[in-house]
């Protein structure tokens, strides 16, 4: 694919938001392809996020920067949020894919070429999984950050994790999900249980690893339901503990520790997953599930030092536990 070179837009702020303008052809730079890599990675990124992810770049610049790939097509803006601009007129910009960044994407993995409309795509997508996928963004990039700078402990990501899986793992179309039988009455149910991210801590002083599954709740379902056939957090959370016990993340994953973080919508709303805990586990608790909401985790602003709770307390994400200490 042939790249073109990018002149610098001396009026970005005169665009119209949401209609593409005539762009000069733009040569990518490296930060240009790894905005392009991040946006493919999270699929929807706010401008904010973005700018994190260059913490020696102007944030005003990388701004600028996102305008000029959006006019250029590599990256897209969800037409869905045109009503946050109409009210307030000031939210950070949401960026997807564009149909160039999708065609650069395939080049820099050497991986066919897409055949799909990225702006179809992404004018199909409904605005409560766009907002699901923000969350998930905002709460990994959170690690990177907070990682940034600390020698004792460094974070593993998804796609290095991946090709550690024992191999019958890494094929399956999600090698994550960890799938528990479970009971209602006289019927047996197989409840999968996928993450919305993966991810490791590594204590480089020990040489040992912490795992991760990610679970951004964005209080759209039940805590509880009298079926265990219909989505509930209850389901969810038994679904990981039947599956833990059995032993699965090591059998099917190969490790021998795994948390599960919750991060959520309320106090109110934390209270009552810790309540389900309990019941799952018959008062005995469990420190496998940690939980926090939104707010808290906005104030504290690190998540490795933030105090996590769980059924016994509080704990922080950056000393690595003892595998039978998970129970």
């Amino acid at each position: 694919m042939h790249m073109k070179s990018i002149s610098n837009d001396k009026s970005p702020e005169r665009r119209s938001r949401f209609v593409r303008a005539p762009s000069p052809h733009i040569r990518l730079t490296d930060d240009d392809r790894e905005i392009i890599r991040r946006v493919g990675q999270f699929r929807f990124l706010r401008s904010a996020d973005i700018a994190r992810l260059f913490p020696n770049r102007s944030p005003r610049k990388i701004i600028e920067r996102l305008g000029n790939l959006y006019h250029a097509g590599y990256l897209d803006r969800p037409r869905s949020q045109l009503d946050y601009f109409a009210s307030s007129g000031s939210a950070p910009i949401i960026y997807a894919l564009g149909n160039n960044g999708a065609l650069a994407l395939a080049e820099f993995a050497n991986a066919p070429v897409p055949s799909s409309d990225w702006t179809d795509k992404n004018r199909e997508v409904k605005r409560p999984y766009i907002h699901h996928a923000l969350l998930v963004a905002q709460i990994m990039i959170g690690f990177e950050v907070a990682l940034r700078g600390r020698q004792d402990v460094s974070i593993v990501d998804e796609n290095s994790l991946r090709s550690t899986l024992p191999e019958r793992t890494r094929r399956a179309n999600n090698p994550w999900t960890l799938s528990a039988d479970l009971r209602h009455g006289a019927t047996r149910h197989l409840i999968p249980a996928s993450p919305d991210a993966v991810f490791a801590l590594h204590f480089n002083d020990v040489g040992r690893q912490s795992y991760f599954y990610v679970e951004a709740d964005r209080a759209t379902m039940p805590i509880s339901r009298s079926d265990i056939a219909q989505s509930s957090y209850r389901r969810r959370l038994l679904a990981y503990l039947t599956a833990h016990q059995a032993k699965l993340h090591t059998q099917r994953l190969g490790i021998d520790n795994l948390r599960v973080l919750t991060i959520t919508t309320s106090a109110e709303r934390i209270a009552s997953m810790l309540a389900v805990v309990k019941e799952i586990t018959k008062g005995r608790g469990s420190n496998m599930f940690l939980f926090t909401d939104i707010a808290a985790l906005t104030a504290h602003g690190n998540p490795l030092t933030l105090p996590w709770l769980t059924t016994s307390g509080t704990v922080r994400l950056d000393v690595p536990p003892r595998a039978a200490s998970i129970r």
